[in-house]
């Protein structure tokens, strides 16, 4: 299931971040695509600011300057 309803939102990497495309350094910035569940995790498709595109964790980004009710 996609869940759109965060896109649009800015978000900060808390960690490298690495994929099959390249790094993604601790404090880089992007941009929620959106939400998706596969295999039982849920997971965040994030457009960074370097180009990437990547699937992240919850727990390896943070939102900017906005509240996120995330649970």
């Amino acid at each position: 299931m996609i869940d759109t309803s965060l896109q649009g939102v800015r978000c900060r990497a808390t960690q490298e971040i690495r994929s099959h495309q390249g790094s993604v350094r601790r404090s880089t910035e992007g941009t929620v695509e959106y939400e998706i569940e596969n295999l039982d995790r849920h997971l965040i498709r994030v457009h960074w600011d370097n180009g990437l595109i990547t699937y992240v964790f919850f727990s390896e980004i943070e939102i900017i300057g906005g509240d996120c009710l995330w649970q």
